[in-house]
């Protein structure tokens, strides 16, 4: 009693005692390298229960034990949690068991705050694991009755591992990629001792008889802090689970993070519970603190529920008082305060009440993009991902060229040669913002824009020889002909002398040529071989002047004059001309089908005609 009236001065009159450690002033008065709360010279409680009070819950943490776990578990070794007694892998998905005896992983807070042991599980969508056990089999038996109101507090504590648990990747700071807070939930089950394990891996609560009792909102965090649940059943309870809530964020699924050495891992947030304490409600005074918004957005705040009766409020970062900081709210923003454990500690029927929550720290995220093709000929198209994940959004991408965008996912088309940087900004939940710069991202080659030009074309059927001649931009590979019926079949030379079959006609000419970087292009074109002494005309013209078809004239033709008459569809002369060579302009006339008769002035020459179709 004399030590507790001690403690209870150094918290109430700071100025009291010279030697003792004042507990509330932030000051290392006793020189000891420890302050305010971090000094054992002040002892505050998490819980204050009636002497010798037991949890309805039996081996509420984990100390009873047939065997000792050796590892996670797998689909190899035995369920570790049936070690613990009265403990059970509630469901498929493979909750874990860690005791000083056997296995505790490197990275987690251990040993935990009772005893040597803790259980652990994963929650996050589509995978949930769960602790369960049941409060009336053995006896004695403690079923939760129906309209009374319960407490259910505990320890928690978060680590980080990789999805095949094989590197234990957080500690301390590296909870700061998890700014979402976990909805920690107690399923029941009435009137019955359910068999363990439930074959799902999916939330307790989407199966029928599972219901969710009550909640608390946990900021993941590695230091161990105490959390509680209280809740009024409308059923019997007489099994029950602890895990993830059916809603749980989808940022738990996993997140890249950086640890100390500058590595980057994908990590999962992983959880670790002891001290079950499970009583009527009024057997436990707690002191509930929560932390919300963030540091990046300034919205960050501590909110304390000290119960009925408490005095001598007092806040405190990291174990260490903040001088002067004594109403319910803490507005951390405001008072720029950093990240950690944001305590308030009070006086409650004489002893020393506390209650904590941890406040992540201001880490922008790291984007992660996702660009393919990173080179191509123009022009090029590539498409681009935001691949940082859920619990970020898209801000800012800059494609180097004057494009922006705030898409996470978008094609880009970039049509002039040259290297381009890319760069993206995300946020996360907390509003930090993360940049990236790629430099050298992109890299566009010139394309190869090939022509044909043949000499001449159209060419006399009775001498078909055409010069072929390739013409491109950039630094040319090769050059690959195909000339069908022509000789020579195919080349692979710049230039070609070919000959064309001496039957009139158009044959079709293909030119494929690459450059140094890869860049293709396919050129097409068509040499057309006549008979000088016979008139071709063609059926469709086109006068827009595109300057191509604007004129209907013969086909290559090379012979003497002649008139050219054309008639409409009511037989009409409409227009007539002696330059055949000129044709007709089709000008004034509507789009149609019209008659036209061609009669040579070379003697003996055949008149010809037919129908010609005016499109514009």
């Amino acid at each position: 009693m004399i030590l507790r009236v001690l403690l209870l001065l150094a918290f109430l009159y700071p100025f009291a005692l010279s030697a003792q450690e004042i507990c509330n002033n932030g000051i290392d008065d006793d020189g000891d390298g420890l302050i305010d709360l971090n000094d054992p010279d002040c002892p505050c409680s998490t819980l204050i229960t009636p002497d010798n009070i037991a949890s309805y819950i039996r081996n509420p943490s984990f100390e009873e034990r047939g065997c000792c776990p050796f590892g996670f578990v797998s689909i190899v070794s035995p369920p570790w949690l049936d070690c613990a007694n009265g403990w059970h892998q509630a469901t498929s998905a493979t909750s874990d068991y860690f005791h000083e005896c056997g296995y505790s992983p490197v990275g987690f807070n251990l040993p935990p705050p009772d005893g040597e042991g803790a259980v652990g599980f994963f929650a996050m969508p589509g995978y949930f694991e769960y602790v369960g056990t049941c409060l009336t089999y053995p006896l004695p038996s403690n079923p939760l009755m129906a309209g009374v109101t319960y407490t259910l507090s505990l320890w928690i504590s978060t680590a980080i591992v990789n999805d095949m648990h094989t590197q234990t990747l957080a500690q301390g700071s590296y909870t700061a990629p998890f700014t979402e807070q976990l909805p920690l939930a107690l399923f029941g089950y009435a009137n019955a001792c359910v068999p363990f394990p439930i074959g799902t891996m999916d939330c307790i609560g989407l199966l029928p008889g599972w219901s969710e009792l009550g909640r608390v909102d946990v900021q993941p965090a590695w230091d161990w802090t105490r959390v509680s649940i209280t809740f009024t059943p409308a059923q019997d309870i007489h099994s029950i689970m602890i895990g993830g809530a059916c809603d749980t964020p989808a940022s738990f699924g996993g997140a890249w993070i950086t640890d100390p050495q500058g590595e980057t891992y994908p990590g999962t947030p992983y959880f670790l519970v002891d001290d079950l304490m499970l009583t009527i409600a009024a057997d436990q005074v707690l002191l509930p603190v929560a932390t919300s918004g963030g540091l990046c957005s300034e919205t960050a705040l501590a909110v304390a529920d000290p119960p009925a009766g408490a005095s001598a409020y007092q806040w405190y970062l990291d174990g260490v008082a903040l001088p002067g900081q004594t109403g319910l709210n803490l507005d951390i923003s405001g008072q720029g305060l950093e990240a950690g454990l944001y305590t308030m500690a009070s006086v409650f029927e004489g002893q020393c009440l506390m209650g904590s929550s941890y406040m992540p720290p201001a880490v922008s995220p790291t984007p992660l993009l996702a660009l393919v093709p990173t080179s191509g000929c123009a022009p090029l198209e590539v498409m681009f991902a935001d691949t940082t994940g859920s619990a970020t959004t898209t801000v800012l991408w800059d494609l180097g060229d004057g494009t922006t965008s705030a898409d996470s996912s978008l094609v880009h088309t970039y049509n002039s040669p040259g290297t381009y940087d890319v760069s993206l900004q995300v946020r996360n939940m907390d509003g930090c913002v993360g940049d990236t710069l790629l430099a050298n991202a992109i890299t566009v080659f010139p394309a190869v824009n090939g022509q044909i030009t043949a000499t001449p074309n159209p060419v006399n059927a009775e001498q078909p020889n055409v010069q072929l001649n390739g013409t491109a931009t950039g630094n040319i590979l090769s050059w690959w002909w195909d000339l069908g019926d022509a000789v020579p079949a195919t080349s692979d030379q710049q230039s070609v002398p070919a000959t064309f079959p001496s039957v009139p006609g158009d044959y079709p000419v293909m030119l494929v040529i690459a450059n140094a970087e890869g860049c293709l292009d396919t050129v097409f074109s068509m040499v057309t071989v006549i008979d000088p002494g016979v008139i071709q005309m063609p059926n469709v013209f086109s006068p827009n002047n595109d300057g191509h078809n604007d004129h209907f004239i013969p086909i290559g033709y090379k012979g003497a004059p002649g008139l050219l008459e054309i008639y409409n569809r009511w037989g009409q002369m409409i227009f007539s001309t002696s330059s055949l060579a000129q044709g007709w302009s089709g000008r004034d006339a509507p789009d149609g089908t019209y008659f036209y008769i061609v009669t040579p002035d070379e003697p003996g020459a055949e008149k010809l005609s037919g129908h010609v179709t005016l499109v514009r």
